[in-house]
């Protein structure tokens, strides 16, 4: 298709569309996307520049105060394209049901990515009017589950379907690991040691991870604080004598990375000066900006709503030993990720895969070796196997470990 640029001016719209009231949530979740990502669709017009298609699209960038709107002319459109109009006019409308919803959107993205493999999740958020980048990915998931269980289709609504969707993932897993031993999934257990990390990383050899990924615990009691009681920002820690012993790891987490390896470390904000002072000490070139996991898409949360603001973000910092060179370049330090939903969360702090997943990709290639030494629920490894990556972990907790293991197996592309 011949893309141009026309003066916005010069779109005119028909009678119909001049008395149409736009939908105001769509055309401003629209209008957010132009400012991050620019458009993301071209309008339609004819050879008269009057708009066919796009009413949504040409009112976001008039309240954006765009000057010129990428456009396609009607006699120049293709099938394909137009399915993809069709599409995006349908989830605006406020009668869909979720069902038709969510099988729009799924279908939507997998076109997007057909035409372009580094299409994301977050553009098509953007170009649909989601309000979270969740509701793609859960579009997705649903959309694949139906496909695998029809009777899914029943559910009076996305939450209900969601619901019976995770059902139906954990009766698959507990299917396969006592009727079918096709894949042997002993070789996990192995990875994942039980035991204290700070003398576990001591029995490792020199120089064999490439990226060290790792969440260390803190504010492990805080599921029996009272809500609402004065807090600050370290609340989420653990004792300071607890938390200086974990950062005692870091001359070993520097000798068991290779010679050009990574470190990815989160943390309490509070932490952030004395971490890099550790980990410069210990030989790592330490970015003076962190990593910011953006989960604003959850909520916002502060023991003194009265007088802080929510927190919506975590940190960590990115650590470097010699010469290694990131994968996937020029993508920025804040990454947004939904955080793991109540309903899905198995665990108090579960970060999610996605968020792992990210970083995975962004620092190493397939088959690369990545070490999480506070395995807690299990994303950091689930992640790297799902990508293809060698792992290796350690977990205190007999529990927690267990779940690790659960969780790695169900994202084995085997399984």
């Amino acid at each position: 298709m011949n893309i141009v640029s026309i003066s916005v001016e010069k779109i005119t719209v028909s009678e119909e569309d001049r008395f149409r009231v736009a939908d105001p949530t769509a055309v401003e979740n629209i209008a957010q996307s132009y400012l991050r990502f620019g458009q993301l669709q071209p309008i339609i017009i004819d050879r008269n520049h009057k708009l066919v298609d796009g009413f949504h699209r040409l009112t976001a960038a008039q309240i954006n105060g765009m000057e010129t709107i990428e456009a396609v002319y009607t006699d120049e459109v293709d099938e394909l394209f137009l399915r993809e109009m069709e599409l995006e006019v349908n989830i605006q409308r406020k009668e869909m049901t979720w069902l038709e919803r969510e099988k729009a959107i799924a279908t939507l993205h997998k076109i997007k990515v057909v035409r372009d493999p580094n299409w994301s999740q977050l553009q098509t958020q953007g170009l649909v009017g989601a309000s979270r980048q969740a509701d793609v990915s859960q579009a997705l998931h649903l959309s694949k589950m139906i496909e695998l269980f029809p009777e899914l289709e029943k559910a009076k609504s996305k939450h209900q379907a969601l619901s019976w969707a995770k059902s139906k993932a954990k009766s698959i897993l507990r299917v396969d690991e006592v009727k079918n031993n096709t894949i042997d999934y002993g070789f996990i257990d192995k990875k994942i040691h039980l035991g204290d990390s700070v003398d576990y990383i001591k029995t490792l050899p020199d120089g064999f991870i490439d990226a060290v990924i790792t969440d260390p615990p803190f504010g492990i009691n805080y599921d029996n604080r009272k809500s609402g009681t004065a807090g600050s920002l370290t609340d989420y820690e653990d004792s300071e004598d607890s938390y200086k012993r974990l950062l005692s790891m870091a001359p070993d987490i520097y000798r068991v990375l290779k010679t050009d390896g990574w470190l990815v470390w989160f943390m309490g904000i509070s932490w952030y000066d004395r971490c890099k002072t550790v980990f410069r000490e210990a030989g790592f070139t330490v970015d003076e900006i962190p990593i910011i996991w953006d989960r604003s898409e959850g909520r916002a949360f502060t023991t003194r709503p009265d007088r802080y603001f929510g927190r919506v973000y975590d940190v960590a910092l990115h650590c470097i030993k010699g010469n290694p060179e990131i994968i996937q370049r020029s993508k920025p330090n804040i990454i947004r990720v939904a955080p793991v939903g109540n309903a899905d969360r198995e665990t108090l702090v579960e970060r999610p895969v996605d968020l792992y997943a990210e970083l995975i990709r962004r620092l190493t290639v397939p088959g690369e070796l990545v070490a999480d030494f506070f395995v807690g629920s299990g994303s950091c490894p689930a992640a790297a196997a799902s990508l293809g990556r060698d792992f290796i972990g350690s977990e205190l907790n007999p529990e927690r470990r267990a779940y690790a293991i659960k969780k790695i197996k169900a994202h084995i592309p085997d399984a």
